[in-house]
């Protein structure tokens, strides 16, 4: 017997097979024991209201100690916990701990709290527990979903800081006693990272949206994961057998042995394709009709770069840089030169193209004195910032410059908008240039330069960009956005979120003829390039090198392998004919069905 209950629905799954629809949050599938973490004080995975107690004048100094150990042990655990994550996944993912060193280095709330210590006479886990309910409450009231989410990181930070006040033992699922599913209300970005990857096979949650950190970072951990299911906690019980299918956004309570059947057969079979995949990797990325496409990897880790040649990757097509400056200090010259050397000489003679950094100034506002972005997408960030700030960029280029001679090292300059920019940094690369002369030092004096087109503006002007550099890379995630003026972060926009509308395709055909009548090359290097299902459109549009993530070339060189570029070029031509997406898709949908199914099948685009 089965019955199907809805995201909002509570019934009584014992001895029937239940179906519980939810969010697909990362793909996959996955058969296996519950594991139910409960919300208790000994697992803080969320916020909890504390007593109020009072204290004496005399004990206010304490409190105050109390507190601020409180803060310095939680930094160190942020800390510690953005390193792992740097090791392991990327700075992308990393990058969202600085929202949570964010919150404890904020100086209204630690105020707040201090002078609620001296003026109440309460203990600092009193304070500091309404303190922070009062947050929470505001911002999960808000409408937004988007906002709401983000309540989940100041939820996280909150429970380490109360944790370290009331003497918690945080139990982390960092060991499990063996294969489980883990199913919560929720689990914290922390609680996510810290995940024992080996025995942790999918989990469920009931609160969670696609945006949400936890989605994110499961995503790039490669666990499927299914969120916002509601009620699912009082309906498992640890030990139940579940399916969670996080291409659907389903979870299976009690499987009947049928449907158990039916979805080791699929997982068998999904896994199968992706290991067949596996055994093209060192297989020329060239079509049926003969044309050889590059691609490349993205990479912001040089320990990653040992990942190119298991997965048949041509050079790294973006090194973000980001990472190094995500710290409590800006990196020097020489540290800079480091990475970019041990770089360089890993990757030998292959192309590596390294991205000045590409950062707003909200996030590094302070090491450089900088005021508050009311809006930093459209603030001093990128080059922008770098122009304004040059002992941000001078130790970047030197550093980059000097790696040159160590390999095949290219250096690109991001979110451009207008030529007089590119002019600017030209004229700052050249007197870095003349000082390392002087100063005798071995640099690359030939080195490649090139820009990446991620606004409508640089797209509209590639022909101009294109006559004062050795190459373009379209970085379709911003382009896509700003185009069409929409976050894709919020999910209330999220589905005008459209890379395959008319428009984004018209602007990328106009940036490769701009490129080829400069008889330059030019690559894409957002989320567009790691998708079977764009890829072909890409080609068509004239693309020869698209760079993503080291696990994405398999299926890309698959979907290469098995298409004529004539046949991606009657595509492209249609699909700039339609006057919408879903036209655009339909078209995209059938000719990836058709050259290659299985990838199809396996819903990675």
């Amino acid at each position: 017997m089965k019955t199907e209950q809805d995201s909002g629905t509570i019934g009584d799954s014992v001895g029937q097979e239940t179906v519980l629809k939810g969010i697909a949050a990362a793909s996959g599938i996955e058969i296996g024991i519950a594991l139910v973490i409960g919300s208790t004080p000994d697992q803080p995975l969320s916020f909890y209201e504390t007593a109020s107690v009072s204290i004496s004048e005399q004990d206010v100094p304490f409190e105050l100690s109390r507190f601020e150990s409180a803060m310095a042990e939680t930094r160190k655990e942020i800390l510690e916990i953005q390193n792992k994550v740097r090791t392991s996944l990327n700075s992308k993912e990393a990058a969202i701990f600085e929202a949570h060193l964010l919150i404890v280095e904020d100086r209204k709330l630690r105020n707040e709290v201090i002078s609620g210590i001296k003026e109440n006479l309460l203990t600092a886990e009193s304070v500091f527990s309404r303190v922070m309910q009062k947050y929470i409450t505001a911002i999960s009231s808000v409408e937004d979903p988007y906002l709401k989410e983000r309540a989940a990181d100041v939820v996280d930070v909150a429970g380490r800081i109360l944790g370290h006040l009331l003497g918690w033992k945080r139990t982390l699922l960092d060991h499990l006693p063996g294969q489980r599913i883990v199913v919560a209300k929720e689990l914290t970005p922390s609680d996510t990272v810290m995940l024992d990857r080996e025995n942790v096979q999918a989990f469920a949650t009931e609160t969670g949206a696609k945006t949400s950190h936890s989605a994110i970072l499961a995503h790039s951990m490669r666990i499927p994961a299914v969120v916002g299911i509601n009620g699912i906690l009082s309906m498992v019980r640890n030990g139940d057998m579940i399916i969670v299918d996080g291409y659907q956004g389903v979870v299976i309570l009690n499987p009947t042995p049928q449907t158990l059947e039916e979805y080791a057969l699929k997982e068998a079979e999904n896994e199968k394709i992706f290991n067949d995949l596996l055994t093209e990797t060192q297989q020329r990325a060239e079509t049926l009709d003969g044309y050889r496409i590059a691609l490349a990897a993205n990479v912001d880790d040089p320990a990653k770069a040992d990942e190119l040649e298991k997965y048949g990757a041509f050079g790294v097509g973006l090194f973000r840089t980001e990472y190094l400056f995500l710290k409590d200090h800006i990196p020097s010259e020489e540290e800079q030169y480091q990475v970019y050397s041990v770089l360089a000489r890993k990757c030998g003679a292959a192309p590596v193209v390294i991205r000045t950094l590409d950062l707003g100034g909200d996030k590094i506002s302070s090491l450089v004195n900088f005021m508050a972005e009311p809006n930093p997408f459209l603030g001093l960030r990128s080059v922008r910032l770098c122009l304004a700030y040059p002992h941000l960029l001078k130790p970047q280029l030197r550093a980059v410059l000097r790696a040159g001679v160590h390999g095949n090292i290219c250096m690109m300059f991001p979110m451009l908008t207008c030529v007089d920019e590119l002019d600017a940094l030209y004229g700052m690369l050249d007197q870095v240039k003349q000082e390392l002369r002087q100063e005798k030092v071995r640099f690359s004096e030939d080195i490649k330069i090139g820009v990446m087109i991620e606004t409508p503006a640089a797209a509209l002007m590639a022909e101009q960009f294109a006559e004062r550099c050795d190459f373009m890379s379209i970085g379709t995630n911003d382009l896509v956005q700003y185009t069409m003026a929409v976050d894709r972060g919020n999910e209330r926009v999220a589905s005008l979120y459209r890379p395959l509308h008319p428009v984004i395709l018209r602007l990328i055909r106009n940036v490769v003829k701009a490129a080829e009548h400069a008889g330059i090359w030019v690559s894409v290097c957002g989320e567009m390039a790691a998708s079977p299902l764009y890829i072909p459109l890409l080609l068509g549009l004239g693309i020869r090198e698209l760079s993503m993530s080291p696990v994405s070339l398999a299926p890309a060189k698959h979907v290469v392998r098995n298409m004529k570029y004539i046949d991606a070029e009657i595509l492209a031509e249609r699909s700039l004919l339609c006057s919408s997406q879903e036209e655009v898709r339909e078209l995209a949908e059938t000719f990836l069905k058709m050259i290659a199914p299985d990838v199809s099948d396996l819903n990675i685009s």
